[in-house]
């Protein structure tokens, strides 16, 4: 079933533009599920193959990885700008206990 799932494919979602591919040596254990999105300079390869997954599951869980990595980044930059908001009240604090 692997097999036939070796041909690339691509899909919309989001707004972006999806090319998945499997990559890697001969053996099952050694490939992995390899996609690119647009808009992004990095490719990704967050999963290896199953026996019995269709293009429908395959987008799946590429859009399930893609979607919760762009949630954990949109998290750590609310993260940069609170603590950039605690670094300037921090010294908002030291000038006004100096004067």
């Amino acid at each position: 079933m692997i097999e036939a799932m070796l041909q690339p494919f691509t899909f919309e979602a989001d707004d972006r533009v999806f090319a998945c591919q499997i990559e890697g040596r001969t053996k099952l254990a050694q490939r992995w599920w390899w996609f690119t999105v647009s808009g992004e300079s990095h490719r990704f390869a967050p999963f290896q193959p199953e026996v019995g997954e269709t293009v429908e599951s395959v987008q799946f869980r590429v859009l399930s990885y893609y979607r919760e990595l762009v949630a954990r980044r949109a998290l750590i930059l609310d993260q940069r700008e609170s603590w950039e908001l605690r670094r300037k009240n921090i010294a908002a604090l030291k000038s006004f206990r100096n004067r």
